[in-house]
């Protein structure tokens, strides 16, 4: 399949590197990266992989374009923030038990967006009132691997914030 934008995924999750997204004509466009905003964030997270997982997605001149941070870490949130349209979105995990699928939904300009994925799948659906806009497949179950994002229908939703999300999403719900 032809990818809009790819990424390999570090085959530590917990990493906190600069990750290249390349365009379809294998440019690097993006960079993404997880960090933490303070020593006690970090120091937790070794030990909870899953907390305060804070992701930032830059243009090559290293201008934030999106940042999601997290808000809540028993409710699971994040914040969802940048120089795009989207300002003070919140993203909200809404399973509590992750056995059969995972899910993140947010509201915005008035329509409702979810990002979906089946357990034993390796594919992760952004969907705008229930239609498919974004989907991101896995080249493999385990590290190293090589995430691939296509954009299926035109959305209100930049295509910034849907990498974010993705990626977000791919670590930490």
């Amino acid at each position: 399949m032809d990818y809009d934008f790819y990424y390999d995924v570090p085959t530590r999750l917990t990493s906190n590197i600069e990750i290249d997204v390349f365009n379809n004509e294998g440019k690097v466009v993006y960079s993404l990266q997880k960090y933490h905003k303070n020593v006690l964030q970090k120091l937790l997270a070794f030990h909870f992989t899953t907390w305060f997982i804070n992701v930032s997605l830059k243009d090559m001149e290293e201008t934030i374009l999106e940042n999601a941070e997290v808000i809540g870490v028993a409710k699971r949130k994040w914040l969802l923030n940048g120089l795009s349209r989207l300002k003070n979105v919140t993203l909200t995990d809404t399973i509590k038990f992750k056995m059969t699928e995972r899910k993140l939904e947010f509201h915005f300009n008035g329509r409702h967006y979810v990002i979906s994925k089946q357990t034993g799948t390796q594919q992760t659906t952004l969907y705008e009132e229930a239609e498919p806009i974004a989907i991101m497949e896995e080249s493999s179950k385990f590290p190293p691997r090589t995430n691939g994002i296509s954009f299926v229908k035109e959305s209100r939703l930049p295509e910034t914030s849907a990498l974010c999300m993705h990626h977000l999403f791919e670590i930490g719900v």
